[in-house]
């Protein structure tokens, strides 16, 4: 009996020391003291229950090394483990922190994060050591839908060192690179001997890095929410660089979306030079393209730099190898010693390449160029097409060869500039650059303001609206916030920000509502900018009684589904000036442009693809107010998402002819 009890004493205590183990207060007191430069995290105590309160205060207490001892159970985090600079953490082998269950509801909640810190590393011993999350969970009803629980949310922060771990499903990505405070760039990153497994959103998302090495790492089995890439590069704003970044030695297999993705939708010149190099890495098995490079926002032209992929293997990719809206004077793109097999697996009908230009183009897609490239295909078609919307501007700028492998033997596919001319000739539009608004102060056209009914001419995602009122003016104006197909909603963010810059917030507007406002006694005179946030679905401004415009000068205006009149002001003596309307695929429109005496000068009809009215004469030396009639196409599926972009002359469309501006003029 005695011995029994003896042996349950014994198993007891051993449970004891599995749940939980006792902190040492003395240990704990020489690292802040200063008399110890390494320490172990259980210094500050293990509850396997939830040892995030002992964990986080081993962190925070800036011992130089820190080393996560291996427990006989995870080290569970029941929210964000916020790390410290100059800090080396060290991972035990066979080390798991553990996301704990029913944990992590904010929607930017990170299982680990920096921001805003320098020299870090966190590194694993011996096989290495697993940060996993609870993809699952996430997307129950009791989590609000979200894509930012990462594993690593890495911001803002320089000379860091992730090595030796494996990132296991996350709510987000494995690891995101991004930004903190604008303007302080990730910098001097090393991931190394990672492997991102089963990840929600992405294995790795740049959205700006520079001087980062990525090498031996596995990035596989993401899925759960778009993209769903291996490694995605995607800036938010066109000043967050890519730049000096190298892939090397890497293995992408069985992601949901593309394997490596670039969507470089945001990023101009300022962003140059991309610099990419991808080098040794072999992606396969993507559940959309292997590869894919993606700019479409027309300042290909203006982004320099390159991407070289280099000694890479592309395999079983359900979608072609894409490159869309490349620009021929914009980065250059290589590929060299690379090899593909079995691409565009999932329509044969499509080449295993495709160079894609976009409805908007207003230059020939190209600068993309192969050497030594092998193309190993399980059927007969050609190895690389043009998509038709890659006709807008043509092909210029390409080169090289493409060596074709199928069952009835090799032939090399050469491509050239005059290949490209002859058969996606370059089309030429009218071009003139951006009317210069620096020192340009905006005046009413005229006296005859009043509250005025617009055509209710919807922006998608995001409306500008910019509204001029004089010190103790009343400004009034109705929103609408409207529904575009089956997405919901609940209601919209509406603000006001005024001409000194102070931001208002106003009452949301409800979903599928009109929403009246005024503001009694305004402070200031100047330009007021009225923004409404209504994500994928529809704002328009229905009335108003002050000068109103919506800016058209870049591609992040977008139009959608509406039908009516807009107004644009031409001054006096003007050289010349164009207006570029373009549709999206089989969503176009048809556009009957008047002069100022009501007199139609201009009708295109069924535009997709971008379509162009300018003038260099009579028109634009007598100037005034032209009215541009916007309906539905007569032949495409539907009018909806469309857009329109003015050059030479202050670009903003009005929704009124009576509430137009105009600049005021020079003395």
């Amino acid at each position: 009996m005695k011995k029994l009890l003896t042996i349950c004493i014994l198993l007891l205590g051993i449970s004891n020391l599995v749940m939980a183990q006792q902190a040492q207060p003395d240990k704990v007191a020489q690292v802040e003291r200063g008399e110890l430069k390494e320490a172990y995290a259980s210094w500050w105590g293990f509850d396997a229950e939830d040892s995030t309160k002992a964990l986080q205060a081993a962190v925070s207490s800036k011992v130089p090394k820190l080393i996560i001892d291996k427990m006989a159970s995870p080290w569970i985090l029941g929210k964000t483990l916020n790390l410290v600079s100059n800090q080396e953490i060290v991972f035990e082998e066979g080390v798991e922190l553990l996301a704990k269950k029913g944990a992590f509801k904010g929607r930017s909640d990170a299982l680990v994060k920096m921001a805003l810190l320098e020299n870090i590393t966190l590194r694993g011993e011996g096989k290495g050591a697993t940060l996993r999350m609870r993809k699952a969970d996430y997307h129950t009803d009791e989590y609000e839908k979200a894509e930012w629980r990462h594993a690593i949310n890495l911001q803002s922060s320089r000379n860091i060192k992730i090595l030796n771990l494996s990132l296991v499903e996350s709510g987000g990505d494995g690891i995101y690179l991004g930004i903190a405070k604008q303007g302080v760039i990730p910098t001097d990153i090393l991931i190394k001997d990672v492997v991102c497994d089963g990840n929600n959103r992405q294995g790795i998302s740049i959205i700006a890095g520079i001087n980062v090495l990525i090498e031996n790492t596995k990035l596989i089995n993401t899925k759960g929410t778009a993209p769903e890439a291996g490694i995605d590069f995607e800036p938010n704003r066109n000043n967050e660089p890519i730049r000096n970044i190298v892939m090397r030695k890497c293995f992408l297999a069985n992601n949901a979306g593309h394997g490596i993705h670039f969507w470089l939708g945001k990023m101009d010149a300022s962003g140059s030079p991309l610099d990419v190099v991808i080098e040794d890495c072999v992606s396969q098995d993507a559940g959309q393209a292997c590869f894919s490079l993606c700019v479409t926002n027309g300042h290909g032209k203006t982004l320099q730099g390159r991407v070289l992929v280099k000694n890479c293997i592309f395999e079983n990719g359900q979608f072609p190898v894409r490159f869309r809206g490349t620009s021929h004077i914009g980065f250059k793109t290589t590929f060299e010693n690379v090899v593909m097999k079995n691409m565009s697996q999932k329509n044969p009908q499509v080449s295993p390449i495709v160079i894609q230009g976009d409805s908007r183009d207003e230059e020939p897609s190209g600068n993309i160029h192969f050497q030594n490239v092998r193309l190993y295909d399980n059927m007969e078609r050609e190895p690389l097409s043009v998509s038709p919307n890659g006709q807008v501007g043509g092909l210029d700028n390409i080169s090289g060869s493409i060596i074709c492998v199928t069952e009835k033997g090799e032939r090399e596919f050469k491509l050239t500039n005059e290949w490209a001319r002859a058969n996606f000739p370059i089309r030429k539009l009218f071009t003139l650059t951006p009317y210069d608004m620096s020192g340009v102060k905006l005046v009413p056209l005229g006296d005859d303001q009043k509250m005025t009914d617009f055509s209710k001419i919807p922006l998608r995602h995001t409306g500008r609206y910019l509204l001029y009122a004089n010190q103790g003016d009343e400004i009034r104006f109705t929103l609408n916030y409207g529904q575009l197909g089956r997405y919901q909603g609940k209601e919209a963010k509406v603000t006001c920000t005024l001409p000194s810059g102070k931001e208002l917030t106003l009452e949301p507007v409800p979903f599928k509502t009109d929403k009246d406002y005024c503001l009694e006694k305004v402070p200031e005179t100047g330009l007021y900018t009225v923004t409404v946030a209504t994500g994928t679905n529809l704002n328009s401004m229905l009335r108003c009684n002050c000068p109103l415009f919506i800016e058209v000068s870049g591609r992040n205006t977008e139009f959608c589904t509406g039908r009516g009149d807009v107004f644009f002001y031409v001054p006096l003596k003007t050289p010349a000036f164009c207006v570029n309307f373009w549709g999206e695929g089989a969503e176009g429109l048809k556009v009957t442009i008047y002069d100022m005496n009501g007199k139609q000068i201009w009708q295109k009809d069924d535009i997709s693809l971008i379509e162009q009215f300018h003038d260099e004469g009579e028109l634009a030396q007598k100037g005034g107010v032209f009215r541009i009639h916007i309906e539905a196409p007569t032949h495409l599926a539907t009018i909806e998402d469309y857009s329109l972009r003015i050059f030479g002359i202050p670009p903003y469309v009005g929704l009124a002819p009576n509430l137009l501006m105009k600049p005021e003029p020079q003395r």
